[in-house]
């Protein structure tokens, strides 16, 4: 390398590292750090040249093994989103040439296998994500608190130990769980700490408290919520929570910042420090993609050779099981229901070991806070979790000293024991697959009770010894992950096979992910992987598990066929009235739906020539696949599958029976080409709708946007002025977004951060945003079924020196008044709407021929959402009817093209002008019914709050 040459890579190389996250101010994020391969230079050597380059940069360098060094910048830090890695990785090649180097790597926070958020699945939101994962509540498991630990038969292993005078429920035994930390919780006080510390640089050391920071991808609170399930002591007579180890010490590891998207290096160093602190047991409920040469594939295998059970979490919604779990040397955990199914979001593939219960799980809870509470949770996270706790019954039972002792004696380490073990004692329910989910459900009782002998015929006692090259270890990895052969060398996937792997997970998680690829990457790709990029992959399957499932599928395909004869019948000249609500039977023919589709096409619109091509694209999808659809649905018999129940679904939205208009200055176009049958009503009320339109405002923290906010809020008090929403949309905002509040007897006082707009339109840029300052909560207030899912905000000031909506003379109301008349809420009078703001369409629960509706919906959106929109439909179900209400009696359902991101709409009747609302939209699971509160529980919600409810 010529002196010119080198001189200018020294600067190229200053200017990267200034092209890094923005210095750290305050110690809320790690270190930026760099895994270094086989540098040309020795430490000393390195460290000089590196001082060159970087001038008055701080940095460190240190030995991580024989062949690789760590690169640490303590005042820059990765941002937490896989989003913009470029300049990251550009500076790692920089590096690269500067130290001669075989692979720098940064050590950016990688996609992983996401966890459920800390509320209530089920709910509108905008960021109930992914779906086809997560699974709602199971009432009855609230009354058999202690169900996971009866499928894995602990309490009969603890009472076995006990009658043999041995040691028991894990005593004397210390599990390390590298994770996001604890915090103060009931579930965890009195239980023996074996030691905290702190390898992800963001902290003290020796401290792993959890700060429990929300935003983006982040996880206040995993940690506690994991570990309890394994060392949660018993608190009373009834043992609504215990841990499968409830006399374990703990020794809790802050690695990590969110389990959505971590760093590599810290969690190694979590796990060799757990070692050197004398854990016996490590469980990590995390997983993602790893680092080539792993360096935690390295610190796994050091703790193995100490006699140390190492065991992580086999991943969550996107299919295919994740690193670490997924290396060999680690033990991987799917995750099962009560009934001994696998639950729908659990990984699944050869790699499985093993199962534990993974869906609703009774743990620890950090919200509502203060801490103190439990409920339900799901993820292989706690299967993990609960399998540490059992591993730990079985070294106390026996004596690790012992049980190293005879695994010495087999060839074998503690850890290929306790794989044998475990798995040939394991339950097999019937039908269990044992190809993808591991030999069976833990059995602790067998467990202990095992001979040491069992199994080893069909385990290889040299099992630790097969180690994959890790080039090898990506070109599988990214293989499975693809469905396809990379076909890129040995080199290219050193380089660039970790940022594959994140870029093809992220798109596993959301098809509509455009994932940020170096130049230099994207110009490595061939085959496959170059055509696979910008397109979707197909998502994890969801297998129909059970009768809820199917039940959920039939009333699906029977909503559909309603809509579908509802479109036919009013294009046929009847009444809106007299086709909703059942009234209309007759089907349309496959001819029908055609003309439809091309009278859209003929139709004007203002997309660009590339949009209306994919437009264009759209509509042929839904005329190919909808056709045969809605030729099934024809058959009242007939329950159709996930893909076909997709492309019905765009049918009902580009035909006109369950459209969604864009408001533009404060109106909807009645010509719209999906305007169907509605156009006509809509026009008579057009005046009526603008006044309702401009009450209606997006809630969003401060200076939000149409991708950035949580939910709708209608003006209902202007005195106040006092604006309606859900008690789950304020709950989102308060842990997603930089708040500003402290709590008060009847709910919040909010000081900044918050604030709705009632503008929000699109094609403009106009604004009308007030702030946000208390928060009302009503009796029974919660998220979801059961509860007064319902909040009031007072609002403050104005921001943009505008008066309240609608602001002219000339409207009808200046507020939304809700009717408690009982007509409403019982299909009396079927045809409704409501205003709101629906974020992009997620991931297709069913896809056919690789094909993503949710793209294909968002066609016939033209890509535009988190804009003012109107959703008419029908009333479809009564008061109570759905399973978890039909004691509280709170709400009704509905048809109509919500999407995510409506909660908090109002709905109200389009039978005429000035139509009371009566409804409070909060809920709506994919492709299913709306679910609303009615007027009467919002009144008996807010009565004795202070305020009256109209």
């Amino acid at each position: 390398m010529t002196l010119h040459t080198e001189l200018l890579l020294l600067a190229t190389t200053a200017r990267l590292i200034g092209d890094l996250e923005t210095n750290r101010t305050s110690p809320s994020g790690p270190p930026a750090r760099y895994l270094i391969i086989r540098p040309q230079a020795d430490l000393p050597e390195a460290r000089q040249k590196l001082a060159l380059i970087f001038g008055s940069e701080p940095f460190e360098l240190s030995i991580l093994d024989a062949e690789s060094l760590v690169l640490e910048f303590p005042n820059r830090s990765f941002p937490l989103s896989t989003g913009e890695p470029t300049a990251a990785q550009h500076l790692g090649a920089k590096l690269r040439d500067s130290l001669d180097a075989l692979l720098v790597e940064p050590d950016l926070p990688r996609a992983a296998a996401p966890v459920m958020p800390d509320r209530v699945p089920g709910l509108e939101s905008v960021d109930d994500f992914p779906p086809g994962c997560w699974v709602g509540e199971e009432a009855d498991l609230n009354d058999r608190p202690l169900w996971a630990l009866d499928a894995l038969k602990v309490r009969q292993a603890w009472r076995l130990s006990q009658r043999l005078a041995r040691p028991a429920m894990g005593s004397g035994i210390i599990i390390a769980q590298p994770d996001t930390g604890i915090t103060a919780h009931v579930e965890l006080a009195g239980v023996p700490l074996a030691g905290a510390f702190n390898t992800l640089g963001d902290g003290p050391p020796n401290s792993a408290a959890d700060p429990l920071d929300t935003g983006f991808a982040l996880n206040p609170g995993h940690g506690s919520a994991t570990m309890s399930v394994a060392v949660s002591r018993s608190r009373d007579e009834a043992d609504r929570m215990v841990g499968t180890a409830p006399l374990a010490s703990h020794m809790p590891i802050r690695a990590l910042r969110s389990v959505w998207a971590h760093e590599e290096l810290p969690i190694a160093r979590a796990v060799d420090l757990a070692v050197e602190k004398g854990a016996h047991v490590i469980t990590m409920s995390l997983g993602g993609v790893a680092l080539p040469f792993s360096p935690l594939r390295a610190a796994i295998r050091r703790a193995v050779a100490k006699q140390v059970i190492v065991m992580a979490a086999a991943g969550n919604c996107v299919g295919i099981v994740v690193y670490p779990a997924r290396f060999a040397e680690c033990i991987a955990v799917g995750g099962t229901d009560q009934r001994g199914g696998k639950w729908p979001g659990s990984c699944a593939g050869a790699a499985v070991d093993i199962s534990a219960p993974g869906q609703n799980v009774l743990r620890a809870s950090v919200e509502p806070r203060p801490q103190g509470s439990i409920g339900q949770g799901q993820g292989t996270s706690f299967a993990v979790a609960l399998l540490s706790g059992v591993a730990a019954c079985w070294l106390a039972h026996h004596g690790r000293g012992r049980l190293i002792a005879e695994a010495h004696a087999r060839g074998e380490t503690l850890q290929t024991m306790f794989r044998r073990l475990v798995r040939a004692t394991a339950h097999r329910p019937a039908g269990w697959d044992g190809t993808r989910m591991g030999a069976g459900i833990a059995d602790a009782e067998a467990l202990l009770k095992a001979p040491f002998d069992l199994g080893i015929e069909t385990e290889s006692p040299a099992f630790e010894a097969e180690l994959r090259a890790p080039a090898d270890e990506m070109r599988a990895f990214i293989t499975e992950l693809a469905g396809a052969d990379p076909e890129l060398d040995d080199d290219a996937l050193l380089r660039h096979g970790s940022a594959i792997g994140a870029a093809l997970l992220s798109l596993r998680l959301d098809p509509a992910a455009t994932p940020e690829l170096s130049p230099e990457l994207v110009s490595a790709l061939k085959g496959p992987l170059a055509q696979r990029f910008g397109r979707a992959l197909a998502g994890p399957s969801v297998r129909l598990a059970d009768s809820d499932v199917l039940a959920a599928q039939a009333e699906r395909t029977d909503r559909l066929r309603r809509s579908v004869a509802f479109g036919k019948a009013t294009a046929a000249g009847d009444s809106i009235e007299s086709a909703a609500g059942g009234g209309a039977t007759v089907m349309p023919e496959a001819g029908e739906l055609s003309a439809k589709l091309d009278q859209l096409l003929a139709k004007p619109d203002n997309r660009s020539p590339g949009s209306r091509a994919d437009f264009e694209k759209a509509v042929e999808l839904i005329r190919l696949h909808g056709t045969r659809g809605i030729e099934k649905l024809a058959d009242p018999g007939t329950i159709l599958l996930p893909a076909e129940l997709a492309a019905a679904e765009a049918v009902i939205k580009a035909d006109g029976s369950r459209p969604s208009f864009l408001i533009r200055d404060g109106k909807i176009d009645p010509n719209d080409p999906f305007a169907g049958s509605w156009g006509e009503r809509l026009l008579a009320l057009r005046d009526d709708i603008e006044t309702r339109a401009a009450m209606c405002g997006r809630i969003q923290p401060t200076r939000g946007h149409a991708n950035r906010y949580c939910g709708t809020g209608a003006l209902i008090d202007p005195s106040g002025p006092w604006v309606l929403s859900n008690f789950h949309v304020i709950q989102q905002a308060l842990r997603s977004y930089p708040l500003f509040q402290f709590p008060t007897e009847r709910g919040l006082r909010i000081t900044g951060g918050l604030e709705i707009d009632f503008a929000a339109e699109t094609d403009t840029t106009a604004t009308n945003r007030w702030t946000i300052e208390e928060a009302v909560f009503p009796n029974g207030a919660g998220e979801g079924f059961g509860y007064i899912d319902a909040v009031l905000l007072r609002l403050g000031r104005s921001l943009d020196s505008k008066p309240l909506p609608p602001g002219e003379p000339g409207h009808t109301s200046d507020r939304f008044v809700f009717s408690p008349i009982q007509g409403f809420v019982t299909g009396e009078m079927p045809v409704l709407a409501l205003i709101g703001f629906p974020n992009r369409p997620p991931q297709s629960s069913g896809t056919e021929g690789g094909i993503d509706w949710g793209w294909v919906v968002g066609q016939l959106f033209g890509g535009r959402f988190g804009v003012k929109r109107l959703a008419p439909g029908e009333f479809y179900r009564t008061i109570g009817s759905h399973p978890k209400d039909a004691e509280t009696r709170y709400t009704f359902g509905y048809d109509a093209t919500t999407m995510k991101g409506s909660s908090g709409s109002p709905t109200f009747s389009l039978s005429e002008a000035g139509s009371p609302a009566f409804g409070l939209h909060f809920a709506g699971y994919d492709n299913e019914s709306n679910f609303a509160l009615t007027t009467a529980a919002l009144q008996r919600g807010f009565e004795g709050r202070g305020v009256a409810f109209p």
